[in-house]
């Protein structure tokens, strides 16, 4: 987008100088002062002012290298939130505000777009990934945070005669940064371009200045640091005794500074309730001395004294308040003066014990004897996230727990004894301290019966979601759709899987079989399975040959589909994950397309072909097309083949030279809609079209009519490119067999309609309207 924007800019200036030359306004030539040189002082400053903040989203990222693009997905301390706005930092302080420990952790939904300080975006793909470049990072512009331009602004474009020949108004930072990066000088040295005064700044701590001159402007920028908001709490809202607990809480960092900013030396400091405080650094030495906060008319007065390694931390140090997560203090006058930010470390005072609770287990007793097998591993510390080490055991009584004895050999092929029983989990830290916790087993009689019909006329009722595999949700975003033919059509991610399913009878209750499972993940429900509880909506299943359970649950919820525009609708592919006809419900199998991003956003909601994947969907008796039927064909293409000579097809019926049509593009991309015999509708205006961007990431939308008189109607975009009356469109009284979608086109496809009647110019209006469409069902 810099390039283009950049390109576009350099561009008018030559294409103005050429053709408007006779139009240009005469104009004293603007003397050295007036103008602005390319990475001159001047310039260098107003980039630096526009150069984008990378401290502004801190609170996310910690990084000052760059920002990141919002709007994005966070966890913030396990709250799922949207960021649309630097506005909305204030809901992930609240957050952390609200958190009562000292951690406080953001999660990104990747991928994510970073954007550098030269405005370069680089997409993040995993924190990993992340984590390495904030790790290798530098800040690859200088960024002066203080001030901003109060847009817009207009700078004034000359020709080598000086004379005016444009304005060029700016209206954001990324705009003036671009136009500064394109500045350039003509083949003598002249500077083309100046800005045009007055110009309005404001400082960070609201302060504004208004500007008449390149001189004036300078000197307010670099006045900026002067003006900057203050940005430290002076109060930090605690009283003495607070002030203490935060102090005494943690252990803590110690950075000083001299007045100049530069930093002088980093220790760690731990503060005693006994007045005692320890400190170690560099050099690796371990004092001890003591320290003692009072309040004194001029606020809270934190005194260090004793130490003599570290003796610069001795003395008095005034509170001067808190700066994000530090608490600020400072002492000394003038060029002598020194801060220290303090900061809490409390990793070293984690323990493992609140990751763990007193809780209860269960297992199913299929032969209802009352005894089950707990894999107590995998229930009780399976889903634990600890940031802390431990180590675990399993005790049969809370006095064998406490003096660490007798642990239970194996814990995850533990047999209960009674029903109920208590079982005694030990977590021990690292320093040898423990805690014991109470682990409550109960056994479910799960030998209720679920005949086997009951069963198979409740598989087919509706679609089915893997809610729980083993204590995982991860086989949700499948949908089960079992047919009474045997087959079971599973689709999520992208995928369409056509899979096979059986029932029947047994002593230990009715097994349900899936086979031919080919899926990621999906395939882990390959197998037999005993059903252990029938209840509405849901059935609960055991392997027969492992020890997985599986939770299935009914979705019977009404189709969403609107229905908008559906009369007389004949063939209706969203291509929301799946290519499938909604008017017959045939699914086209075993394809190999991927599904791509639409025109919304909405992931795997278009179709994307490479050249070499069409795909076909068969013609019936309500949907096939012949000489003299009136018929619409809507459909959204992204180009992404740029080779002048390639036929590419969209949509087509096959035949002989007296049979077919075809609707695509050809000759540099142009659409175009003919029969095998030469009759052809061109989109004539498409190249010289000011509204067709030649980018791969624009979609547009084509549609053809065809009414009873023969007559063909070109639309694109919603609006009429071309109309043939009563032309010798050729198509055949022979239906064909299938329908082609895809040949040659390398790019997207989407939302494909076709209609056995021709719509109305309003209606083509209507379906380029239409929000993406990315449903699987229609009413």
């Amino acid at each position: 987008m810099k390039f283009r924007l950049s390109l576009f800019l350099l561009l008018m200036l030559l294409f103005v100088g050429v053709s408007c030359q006779e139009e240009a306004n005469e104009e004293t030539p603007p003397n050295q002062e007036e103008t602005i040189a390319p990475n001159s002082t001047l310039a260098n400053l107003m980039r630096h002012t526009a150069a984008n903040d990378g401290t502004i989203d801190n609170i996310m990222d910690g990084s000052d290298c760059f920002s990141v693009n919002l709007p994005v997905t966070i966890i913030a301390n396990g709250i799922t939130l949207t960021i649309e706005s630097i506005d909305d930092f204030s809901l992930i302080e609240a957050i952390f505000d609200e958190n009562n420990t000292n951690e406080d952790t953001i999660e990104f939904l990747f991928p994510i777009t970073i954007i550098l300080n030269d405005y370069t975006e680089i997409t993040i793909e995993t924190l990993e990934e992340l984590d390495a470049f904030i790790e290798s990072c530098v800040v690859n512009e200088e960024v002066i945070e203080c001030v901003d331009f109060v847009y817009p602004i207009i700078f004034s474009i000359y020709n080598t005669n000086f004379q005016i020949i444009d304005t060029v108004e700016i209206n954001n930072d990324y705009e003036l940064y671009v136009f500064l990066e394109g500045l350039e000088t003509d083949n003598q040295g002249a500077v083309l371009a100046s800005l045009n005064f007055p110009v309005t700044l404001v400082y960070a701590n609201g302060d504004t200045v208004e500007v008449n001159g390149n001189q004036e402007l300078e000197e307010a920028i670099n006045a900026a640091n002067e003006n900057c908001e203050d940005d430290i709490i002076v109060d930090c809202g605690m009283n003495l005794a607070e002030l203490e607990a935060h102090l005494v809480e943690c252990d803590m960092v110690g950075y000083t500074f001299n007045v100049a900013g530069d930093a002088i030396d980093e220790n760690y400091l731990n503060f005693n309730s006994n007045g005692e405080v320890i400190v170690n650094g560099t050099p690796a030495v371990t004092e001890v001395a003591s320290w003692v906060l009072t309040e004194s008319n001029s606020g809270y007065i934190l005194t260090i004294a004793g130490l003599e390694t570290f003796n610069l931390l001795n003395g008095e140090w005034s509170l001067l308040g808190c700066e994000r997560d530090r608490i600020v203090f400072t002492q000394g006058e003038g060029d002598n003066t020194i801060t220290l930010e303090l900061e809490q470390d409390c990793s070293g005072n984690e323990t493992p014990f609140d990751c763990f609770g007193n809780t209860t287990v269960t297992a199913c007793d299929f032969d209802n004897d009352g005894f089950a097998t707990f894999e107590l591993e995998t229930l009780v510390l399976g889903n634990v996230i600890c940031d802390v080490d431990f180590t675990p055991s399993f005790h049969i009584s809370q006095t064998n727990a406490e003096a660490d004895v007798n642990p239970i050999a194996e814990p995850n092929a533990f047999v209960n004894t009674t029903n109920p029983q208590t079982v005694y989990l030990r977590i021990e830290a690292l320093n040898g301290d423990f805690e014991v916790f109470t682990i409550e087993l109960v056994v479910e009689d799960c030998s209720s019966s679920c005949p086997e019909q009951e069963v198979d006329a409740y598989l087919v009722e509706c679609i089915w979601n893997v809610v729980d595999f083993d204590n995982s949700n991860d086989l949700a975003v499948y949908d089960l759709d079992f047919n009474a033919d045997g087959t079971v059509v599973i689709t999520g991610n992208g995928l369409t899987i056509v899979s096979m399913w059986s029932t029947s009878q047994t002593g230990a209750g009715t097994i349900v079989e899936f086979s031919n499972v080919a899926g990621p993940d999906i395939q882990a429900i390959t197998g037999s399975w005993v059903i252990v509880d029938c209840r509405d909506d849901r059935l609960v299943m055991q392997a027969v040959n492992s020890n997985s359970t599986m939770v299935m649950e009914q979705d019977c919820s009404n189709c969403d589909n609107p229905g908008v525009l559906t009369n007389d609708l004949v063939i209706y592919i969203p291509f929301g994950g799946e290519a499938q006809d909604l008017i017959t419900g045939d699914v086209v199998q075993n394809i190999t397309n991927d599904f791509v991003t639409d025109r919304a956003g909405n992931t795997t909601c278009a179709i994307g072909f490479t050249g070499n994947d069409n795909i076909s969907i068969p013609v019936t008796a309500e949907n096939q097309i012949v000489q003299g039927d009136s018929f619409s064909i809507s459909v959204w293409f992204k180009m992404q083949n740029t080779v002048a000579g390639d036929l590419e097809i969209f949509f087509r019926k096959p035949g002989n030279a007296t049979v077919g049509f075809n609707l695509g593009v050809y000759d540099l991309n142009t659409p175009l809609f003919g029969d095998n015999l030469g009759t052809t509708l061109w989109d004539n205006d498409w190249n010289q079209e000011v509204d067709v961007t030649w980018d791969n990431t624009d979609w547009h939308h084509l549609t053809v009519t065809v009414d009873s008189n023969n007559t063909v109607r070109l639309y694109r975009d919603g609006a009429l490119r071309n109309v043939v009356e009563n032309s010798n469109l050729t198509i055949g009284s022979d239906p064909t067999s299938e329908y082609l979608i895809g040949e040659g086109f390398q790019g997207h496809l989407d939302d494909l309609r076709v209609y056995k009647r021709t719509l109305s110019d309003n209606e083509v209006g209507d379906l380029y309207n239409l929000e993406a469409d990315c449903f699987q069902c229609l009413e």
